[in-house]
């Protein structure tokens, strides 16, 4: 009678021997070489501490960080006077108001007597002079005759009261006087086109602020 014990001797002779044949296998093989395998790479966080930058796409918005030093250019815009022209200058230079005698500083003017310009109190007007100058009055009083002529007071800006400004608009005509730290000028316009002019140092004003007058000699008996 066969126990099942019997076969066990046979059994384990075939595992022995299938461990001696992979055994023998395994240091059969030549051995692999892992020096030719590409070094592993390490993320730059791990080395510095920081982390790398992200990819910028096309498209993609611009990371805070690159974005902090970028400054968008502002467009400021031009200031504008508010002061009002009281006349132009005439490029033509042609004019049917004759010039006084002696006078050598002058301009040719166009005033607009279609629709001309009237300030009011706190208004500035641009008052342009001979040799380039612009100066700016504030106009500080104005009055409408009975006879429709308008006129305006006021003062050169940046001195006080010290040199008047008196501007008279008539029907067809237009006169002013202005008075500067460097002398006093006349304007007169007859239809539209005059002169801007510097009074000859005779005519001059002998102080800030004074007015302007000529004395009448008296016959003396």
């Amino acid at each position: 009678m066969t126990t099942q014990f019997e076969g066990k001797p046979r059994y384990f002779l075939l595992l022995l021997i299938l461990l001696v044949l992979i055994g023998a296998i395994y240091f059969l093989l030549p051995p692999r070489d892992y020096s030719a395998l590409p070094p592993a790479r390490v993320p730059a966080e791990s080395q510095s501490g920081e982390r790398p930058p992200a990819a910028v796409h096309s498209g993609a918005a611009v990371s805070s960080a690159n974005t902090e030093n970028i400054t968008e250019p502002t467009v400021k815009p031009a200031a504008a006077s508010s002061a009002v022209p009281a006349w132009q200058r005439n490029n033509t230079g042609s004019t049917a108001v004759a010039l006084p005698e002696g006078v050598v500083i002058y301009e040719s003017v166009t005033i607009d007597m279609n629709s001309p310009v009237f300030p009011g109190p706190g208004e500035q007007v641009a008052l342009e002079l001979p040799e380039g100058a612009l100066v700016n009055a504030t106009v500080i009083s104005s009055n409408e005759n009975p006879n429709g002529d308008y006129s305006w007071r006021g003062y050169l800006d940046g001195y006080g009261t010290d040199y008047p400004v008196v501007m008279t608009y008539g029907a067809n005509s237009v006169f002013a006087t202005v008075t500067t730290p460097k002398g006093s000028y006349t304007l007169v316009s007859v239809s539209g086109s005059g002169w801007i002019y510097k009074n000859p140092s005779e005519f001059e004003l002998s102080q800030p602020g004074v007015e302007d007058h000529m004395e009448i000699p008296h016959e003396h008996k």
